[in-house]
Protein backbone atom coordinates (compact mmCIF):
# COMPACT_ATOMS: atom_id res chain seq x y z
CA UNK A 1 0.00 0.00 0.00
CA UNK A 2 2.80 2.38 0.95
CA UNK A 3 4.51 1.73 -2.39
CA UNK A 4 1.34 2.55 -4.31
CA UNK A 5 0.86 5.80 -2.38
CA UNK A 6 4.48 6.72 -3.07
CA UNK A 7 4.02 6.05 -6.77
CA UNK A 8 0.88 8.17 -6.86
CA UNK A 9 2.66 10.97 -5.04
CA UNK A 10 5.53 10.84 -7.52
CA UNK A 11 3.12 10.99 -10.47
CA UNK A 12 1.33 13.97 -8.97
CA UNK A 13 4.66 15.74 -8.47
CA UNK A 14 5.64 15.07 -12.08
CA UNK A 15 2.32 16.49 -13.26
CA UNK A 16 2.67 19.58 -11.06
CA UNK A 17 6.16 20.31 -12.39
CA UNK A 18 4.98 19.68 -15.95
CA UNK A 19 2.08 22.10 -15.57
CA UNK A 20 4.42 24.77 -14.24
CA UNK A 21 6.80 24.27 -17.14
CA UNK A 22 3.93 24.56 -19.60
CA UNK A 23 2.65 27.75 -17.94
CA UNK A 24 6.09 29.36 -18.03
CA UNK A 25 6.58 28.40 -21.68
CA UNK A 26 3.23 29.89 -22.68
CA UNK A 27 3.88 33.05 -20.68
CA UNK A 28 7.14 33.44 -22.57
CA UNK A 29 5.25 33.16 -25.86
CA UNK A 30 6.98 29.95 -26.94
CA UNK A 31 5.44 26.99 -28.71
CA UNK A 32 6.35 23.44 -27.73
CA UNK A 33 8.24 23.10 -31.01
CA UNK A 34 10.36 26.19 -30.27
CA UNK A 35 11.08 25.21 -26.67
CA UNK A 36 11.90 21.62 -27.64
CA UNK A 37 14.32 22.80 -30.32
CA UNK A 38 16.08 25.04 -27.80
CA UNK A 39 16.29 22.19 -25.27
CA UNK A 40 17.48 19.66 -27.83
CA UNK A 41 14.53 17.26 -27.51
CA UNK A 42 11.47 16.35 -29.55
CA UNK A 43 8.16 18.15 -29.27
CA UNK A 44 6.43 14.92 -28.30
CA UNK A 45 8.85 14.36 -25.41
CA UNK A 46 8.35 17.89 -24.09
CA UNK A 47 4.58 17.45 -24.40
CA UNK A 48 4.76 14.24 -22.38
CA UNK A 49 6.83 15.97 -19.67
CA UNK A 50 4.38 18.88 -19.47
CA UNK A 51 1.49 16.43 -19.12
CA UNK A 52 3.25 14.42 -16.41
CA UNK A 53 3.43 11.31 -18.56
CA UNK A 54 7.18 11.07 -19.00
CA UNK A 55 10.00 10.88 -16.46
CA UNK A 56 12.64 13.57 -16.78
CA UNK A 57 16.14 14.25 -15.54
CA UNK A 58 17.00 17.23 -13.35
CA UNK A 59 19.49 18.27 -16.01
CA UNK A 60 16.71 18.50 -18.61
CA UNK A 61 14.54 20.63 -16.33
CA UNK A 62 17.49 22.89 -15.54
CA UNK A 63 18.00 23.38 -19.28
CA UNK A 64 14.36 24.47 -19.62
CA UNK A 65 14.66 26.77 -16.58
CA UNK A 66 17.65 28.42 -18.23
CA UNK A 67 15.81 28.80 -21.55
CA UNK A 68 12.73 30.28 -19.88
CA UNK A 69 14.76 32.55 -17.62
CA UNK A 70 13.07 31.63 -14.34
CA UNK A 71 14.41 30.51 -10.98
CA UNK A 72 14.77 26.93 -9.72
CA UNK A 73 12.25 27.74 -6.97
CA UNK A 74 9.67 28.78 -9.55
CA UNK A 75 9.44 25.21 -10.82
CA UNK A 76 10.40 23.16 -7.76
CA UNK A 77 9.11 25.45 -4.99
CA UNK A 78 6.11 24.67 -2.79
CA UNK A 79 3.45 26.29 -4.92
CA UNK A 80 0.40 24.40 -6.10
CA UNK A 81 -0.37 24.09 -9.77
CA UNK A 82 -4.02 25.04 -9.34
CA UNK A 83 -3.21 28.39 -7.70
CA UNK A 84 0.20 29.06 -9.19
CA UNK A 85 0.51 32.11 -11.46
CA UNK A 86 3.52 33.03 -13.56
CA UNK A 87 3.82 36.73 -14.26
CA UNK A 88 5.20 37.57 -17.66
CA UNK A 89 8.24 39.82 -17.20
CA UNK A 90 7.87 43.39 -18.31
CA UNK A 91 9.03 43.99 -21.85
CA UNK A 92 11.15 47.01 -22.63
CA UNK A 93 9.44 49.98 -24.23
CA UNK A 94 8.62 49.41 -27.89
CA UNK A 95 11.52 51.45 -29.27
CA UNK A 96 14.26 50.42 -26.86
CA UNK A 97 13.12 46.80 -27.02
CA UNK A 98 13.17 46.85 -30.84
CA UNK A 99 16.65 48.36 -30.90
CA UNK A 100 17.83 45.71 -28.45
CA UNK A 101 16.40 42.94 -30.66
CA UNK A 102 18.01 44.39 -33.77
CA UNK A 103 21.35 44.84 -32.05
CA UNK A 104 21.35 41.23 -30.86
CA UNK A 105 20.34 39.93 -34.29
CA UNK A 106 23.05 41.91 -36.09
CA UNK A 107 25.68 40.85 -33.54
CA UNK A 108 24.77 37.21 -34.17
CA UNK A 109 26.19 37.64 -37.69
CA UNK A 110 29.67 38.20 -36.34
CA UNK A 111 30.23 40.80 -39.09
CA UNK A 112 31.75 44.12 -38.00
CA UNK A 113 30.97 45.56 -41.46
CA UNK A 114 27.27 44.75 -41.16
CA UNK A 115 27.14 46.11 -37.60
CA UNK A 116 28.73 49.37 -38.77
CA UNK A 117 26.32 49.72 -41.71
CA UNK A 118 23.21 49.17 -39.58
CA UNK A 119 24.55 51.45 -36.86
CA UNK A 120 25.16 54.29 -39.33
CA UNK A 121 21.70 53.94 -40.85
CA UNK A 122 19.95 54.06 -37.47
CA UNK A 123 21.99 57.08 -36.41
CA UNK A 124 20.94 59.00 -39.52
CA UNK A 125 17.26 58.15 -38.99
CA UNK A 126 17.45 59.42 -35.41
CA UNK A 127 19.37 62.49 -36.62
CA UNK A 128 16.56 63.34 -39.06
CA UNK A 129 13.82 63.19 -36.43
CA UNK A 130 15.98 64.98 -33.87
CA UNK A 131 16.69 67.79 -36.34
CA UNK A 132 13.01 68.27 -37.13
CA UNK A 133 12.17 68.59 -33.45
CA UNK A 134 15.16 70.79 -32.67
CA UNK A 135 14.53 73.22 -35.53
CA UNK A 136 10.83 73.47 -34.64
CA UNK A 137 11.85 75.59 -31.64
CA UNK A 138 12.57 79.14 -32.92
CA UNK A 139 14.93 79.71 -29.99
CA UNK A 140 17.30 76.95 -31.14
CA UNK A 141 20.09 78.03 -33.45
CA UNK A 142 20.29 76.56 -36.95
CA UNK A 143 24.06 76.93 -36.75
CA UNK A 144 24.07 73.61 -34.91
CA UNK A 145 23.81 71.89 -38.31
CA UNK A 146 26.33 72.33 -41.12
CA UNK A 147 24.34 70.27 -43.64
CA UNK A 148 21.36 71.81 -45.43
CA UNK A 149 18.07 70.49 -44.02
CA UNK A 150 16.50 69.65 -47.38
CA UNK A 151 19.60 67.88 -48.62
CA UNK A 152 19.85 65.86 -45.41
CA UNK A 153 16.21 64.75 -45.63
CA UNK A 154 16.58 63.73 -49.26
CA UNK A 155 19.71 61.73 -48.49
CA UNK A 156 18.02 59.80 -45.68
CA UNK A 157 14.98 59.20 -47.91
CA UNK A 158 17.22 57.67 -50.57
CA UNK A 159 18.85 55.46 -47.96
CA UNK A 160 15.45 54.29 -46.72
CA UNK A 161 14.27 53.48 -50.22
CA UNK A 162 17.45 51.56 -50.98
CA UNK A 163 17.69 49.89 -47.57
CA UNK A 164 16.56 46.36 -48.59
CA UNK A 165 19.16 46.21 -51.38
CA UNK A 166 21.83 47.79 -49.16
CA UNK A 167 21.33 45.21 -46.39
CA UNK A 168 21.33 42.40 -48.96
CA UNK A 169 24.60 43.70 -50.42
CA UNK A 170 26.17 43.91 -46.98
CA UNK A 171 25.16 40.35 -46.15
CA UNK A 172 26.40 38.95 -49.46
CA UNK A 173 29.54 41.08 -49.45
CA UNK A 174 30.52 39.90 -45.98
CA UNK A 175 29.88 36.26 -46.92
CA UNK A 176 27.75 35.78 -43.80
CA UNK A 177 26.00 32.48 -43.25
CA UNK A 178 22.34 33.40 -43.15
CA UNK A 179 21.51 30.67 -40.65
CA UNK A 180 23.47 32.67 -38.08
CA UNK A 181 20.81 35.35 -37.97
CA UNK A 182 18.72 34.25 -35.02
CA UNK A 183 17.54 35.46 -31.64
CA UNK A 184 17.40 33.50 -28.38
CA UNK A 185 14.15 31.57 -28.23
CA UNK A 186 13.17 33.27 -24.97
CA UNK A 187 12.86 36.59 -26.81
CA UNK A 188 10.23 35.19 -29.18
CA UNK A 189 7.32 36.87 -27.40
CA UNK A 190 9.08 40.23 -27.52
CA UNK A 191 9.81 39.83 -31.23
CA UNK A 192 6.24 38.87 -32.11
CA UNK A 193 4.89 41.85 -30.13
CA UNK A 194 7.14 44.24 -32.05
CA UNK A 195 6.30 42.73 -35.44
CA UNK A 196 2.55 42.94 -34.76
CA UNK A 197 2.86 46.57 -33.67
CA UNK A 198 4.70 47.51 -36.88
CA UNK A 199 2.35 45.58 -39.16
CA UNK A 200 -0.65 47.17 -37.45
CA UNK A 201 0.86 50.56 -38.34
CA UNK A 202 1.42 49.46 -41.92
CA UNK A 203 -2.20 48.29 -42.11
CA UNK A 204 -3.40 51.67 -40.86
CA UNK A 205 -1.36 53.48 -43.53
CA UNK A 206 -3.15 51.50 -46.27
CA UNK A 207 -6.62 52.55 -45.10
Amino acid sequence: MAQRQGAASGSERMLEIGEKLAAVRKAKGLTQVQAAAAAGCTQSYLSSVENGKKAFSIGFILDLINIYGVSYETIFGKNHADTWVFETPEIESSLSGALSLLEQLVESSGSAVLEKGVDEYLKLCIYTVFRQLYEANPHNTAKMFACDSKAANEAVSRMTENLPQTVKSLIEGCRIRRDRFELPVERGHELRTFIKECEDMLGESDE
